[in-house]
């Protein structure tokens, strides 16, 4: 198999791409699902509107797939599709107006849940204040830090997701980390 090249993404010896077989849109989906729907869920602090997210990116995977050139890697080019998606639901006007966000009701939960337990208490309140100000960060940044430490995708393949330059790529993740460090408690920049 060539780099950057799936089962599921197969020339069957011919220079045209044939169309995406459901067997290999389901290996697609057992692959870069769960990844994926973290990925959405970070970025649009929505579990629910993830799981769409997640579902019009494999959509659009399922049309799109003899256009794709195999200039990245199968997973880069969905993650690229997941990203714009999402980026696409953010846009939307409805969505706009939304303030509070679902990951961090999940997370004030539990951190009431875990009162009892003081370990446990500090570790979720941190999680819960880096997830916070990493949500806060401008877009740019954001992405770049959801796709280094939470997609965990090295910086070459953060470059060509977010078409820049992976020189750009180390300059976005030091200035968000950089950022992070200033609006963290002390006990939470031990997890940069």
């Amino acid at each position: 198999m060539v780099h950057g090249q799936s089962m599921a993404l197969t020339y069957a010896g011919q220079q045209e791409r044939t169309a995406l077989t459901e067997d290999g849109m389901e290996l697609l989906i057992r692959r870069y699902g769960d990844s994926l729907l973290r990925l959405c869920t970070l970025y649009l602090r929505d579990p629910y509107l993830a799981e769409d997210a997640v579902q019009d990116t494999y959509l659009k995977v399922w049309r799109h797939y003899q256009g794709f050139e195999g200039r990245a890697s199968e997973k880069t080019w969905i993650t690229r599709i997941a990203i714009n998606t999402c980026k696409s639901y953010l846009a939307s006007s409805w969505r706009q107006r939304v303030e509070t966000t679902e990951v961090t009701r999940v997370l004030e939960e539990g951190l009431q849940n875990s009162s009892g337990n003081q370990d446990a208490y500090e570790k979720l309140n941190n999680t819960m204040d880096l997830m916070k100000e990493i949500m806060e960060l401008k877009d740019k940044y954001r992405l770049a830090i959801l796709l280094y430490y939470y997609q965990e995708l090295p910086v070459p393949e953060i470059a060509k997701i977010m078409g820049r330059q992976e020189s750009t790529v180390f300059t976005l993740l030091k200035r968000g980390r950089e950022q992070l460090k200033k609006k963290l408690p002390r006990d939470s920049k031990e997890v940069l």
